[in-house]
C-alpha cells in the first residue's frame, strides 16, 4: 500500500476521472460529433489518443515504481 502516500497515484486516478467524464460527454452528444468535418475529428480523436497515452504511462509508472497493478488485481 505504498503508492497510497504517492501523488503519481492520485495523479492517475484524477486523469481516470477526467477520461470517463470526457468519454461520457462524447457518447452523450454522439449525433453532434458524426457531424464534426474531418478537421475537427481529427483534432478530437489526437486528444482522446494523447490522453490514452499518458494514461497508459501512469500505469507504468505505478506498475514499474510501486508494484500497483490494478488490472493484475482484476485478473487474479
Amino acid at each position: 500500500m505504498e503508492f497510497l502516500k504517492k501523488p503519481h497515484f492520485y495523479a492517475h486516478i484524477v486523469s481516470s476521472i477526467a477520461m470517463v467524464i470526457a468519454l461520457s460527454i462524447l457518447l452523450v452528444n454522439y449525433r453532434k460529433v458524426i457531424n464534426l468535418d474531418a478537421i475537427e475529428l481529427i483534432k478530437m480523436f489526437s486528444l482522446l489518443a494523447i490522453a490514452v497515452a499518458a494514461h497508459g504511462q501512469g500505469h507504468t509508472t505505478l506498475e514499474k515504481e510501486f508494484g500497483y497493478n490494478p488490472v493484475g488485481m482484476i485478473f487474479q
